[in-house]
């Protein structure tokens, strides 16, 4: 028991580690898609709570995506909302040092 505790605590803290960043939005009643232009998914069907979950780990670094994101339903699809991605990697450490 206690080896899978271990085992889960690792697996789990990696997991979290390297986790894939989504574009996420609150729950909709009655929302079936999202409609999204500016990525290479157009049509991203909702979650059954009627959010927004779409992976956006394959942006590629230093590249500006304008998105426009509307809800749609079965009659159609809302006005669009902007939303700007940027993938950005922190800059390097600096002001490295040895303490006692």
């Amino acid at each position: 028991m206690k080896t899978f505790i271990a085992f889960s605590i690792i697996f789990l803290t990696a997991t979290m580690a390297f986790a894939t960043p989504f574009l996420v939005s609150d729950p909709q009643s009655g929302v079936t898609s999202y409609q999204i232009t500016g990525w290479s998914e157009t049509n991203v069907t909702a979650q059954a709570d009627g959010s927004l979950r779409m992976d956006v780990g394959s942006a590629v670094q230093g590249t500006t995506y304008n998105l426009t994101v509307a809800a749609c339903n079965i009659w159609g699809c809302s006005t669009t909302v902007p939303f700007v991605l940027q993938k950005q990697l922190p800059s390097a450490p600096s002001q490295l040092r040895l303490v006692p």
